[in-house]
This record gives C-alpha cells, sequence and structure tokens, in this order.
C-alpha cells in the first residue's frame, strides 16, 4: 500500500511538474515606429517613434509550437509639418512658420499568437494572430504654442487587426529566457468616430522592436 501511495505521489509531482514546465512569464517593452493610413490627410503624417510595455504569458502546446498572450501598454505617435501664416499686424509683414503637430494615442493592447520555433535549438521563431486595442486616450499637440487637444472623442475605443513577428530567444541562467523580436501590427479597423473625407478611414499601422524577459513556472 505504502508502495502505491508513493507512486501516486511521484507520478503527481511528474506531471505537475510537466505542466509547469509549459507555462512561462514575463515582462517585455520596447520601441513602437507607428503611422496612419487611410485618407490623404492620415497618409501626409510622419511614421513617430514611441514605447510600450506589458506582460506575456507562454502555454506550450508542443515542442516548438505555443500560444502567446501579451497584455501591452502601447503607445501610437505620428506627425506633420505644415506651414502657418500668422497675422502680426496692419502694418507688418506676416508672419510665415513652420509648425509641427503631433498625434499621440494611448491603447491596452492584447495580442493572441501562435508561435512556431525553429532552429537547431528552437532559438528562432515566427509567431502571427489576431490583436485587439483599447484606446485610453488621444491628443494633438503643436509646437508653436506648446498646446494640445484631447482628440479621444473623434476616435473610436476598439482597433483591432493583424500581428506577424520574427524573433529570437537567448538561454539565460536559472530557467529564464531572454528574446528579442520585430513585429508589425497592421490595423484593419476604421478608428474615426467621425466621418472622413472622400469616405476614407483612418488605421493604424505599428512595427514594433520588443524584448521579452521570461521565466518558466
Amino acid at each position: 500500500m505504502k508502495k502505491i501511495v508513493v507512486l501516486v505521489i511521484f507520478v503527481f509531482i511528474g506531471q505537475n511538474s510537466l505542466a509547469q514546465d509549459k507555462i512561462s512569464l514575463g515582462v517585455n517593452g520596447g520601441a513602437t515606429y507607428s503611422s496612419f493610413r487611410g485618407n490623404p490627410s492620415a497618409d501626409d503624417f510622419n511614421a513617430g517613434v514611441d514605447f510600450l510595455a506589458g506582460f506575456s504569458f507562454e502555454y506550450k502546446l508542443k515542442e516548438r509550437l505555443s500560444l502567446v498572450v501579451n497584455l501591452n501598454y502601447d503607445r501610437k505617435s505620428a506627425s506633420k509639418n505644415f506651414l502657418d501664416e500668422f497675422i502680426l499686424g496692419p502694418d507688418d509683414p506676416n508672419l510665415i512658420s513652420d509648425v509641427k503637430v503631433k498625434l499621440k494615442m494611448q491603447f491596452i493592447s492584447l495580442p493572441i499568437l501562435v508561435r512556431y520555433k525553429f532552429g537547431n535549438k528552437n532559438d528562432f521563431y515566427i509567431n502571427g494572430g489576431p490583436f485587439i486595442s483599447y484606446l485610453l486616450k488621444s491628443e494633438l499637440s503643436n509646437d508653436y504654442d506648446n498646446t494640445s487637444l484631447d482628440m479621444t472623442e473623434s476616435f473610436k475605443k476598439i482597433d483591432y487587426g493583424l500581428v506577424l513577428g520574427f524573433g529570437k530567444t537567448f538561454k539565460l541562467k536559472n530557467n529564464t529566457e531572454l528574446s528579442v523580436e520585430i513585429r508589425e501590427n497592421l490595423g484593419l479597423n476604421n478608428i474615426s468616430s467621425k466621418p472622413v473625407v472622400d469616405d476614407g478611414s483612418i488605421k493604424t499601422n505599428s512595427l514594433n522592436l520588443i524584448c521579452n524577459y521570461s521565466f518558466n513556472l
């Protein structure tokens, strides 16, 4: 009887350890290079650099296949330069100035990805899948008088699209890993809550460089 109990305990511990080996948690952060598309005005904005930060969860399905979920605070920004004319007075020449406006958008993003690992040590990977984002805030600022305008109501709360990424994993000590990934996020939803000229739309694009530090449970 004692032998059976001991055997059951060892089997349980082994199964529990196996389940834990399949799960890893991590923190990630990186740079975003974002732009907007869908109408001539959006296309005129130059892509901008910002950042993201959040958490990662990975569940190993097979030796080379896993499910990856991120929860990120994700900032997207883009800018546009144009010439503006300021009237100084009836007897003074008008002042023409180069004004830069910048659109900043803050999201909580949830990519749900399938990851395939390859290479001799399974240290390279590609992943892809959908993402959904919730808009926290949007503002438009300018560098002429350093003022900003809240634009949150001008955009829909939800954005969604597709993700494709390529990365490399580096094994560290104590069952931890560091991965570096280049990831493209293609927004498919028209995020404008107002009519767009010529029946156009406003959609997001974002190229990310992400570093993720993770550990196995």
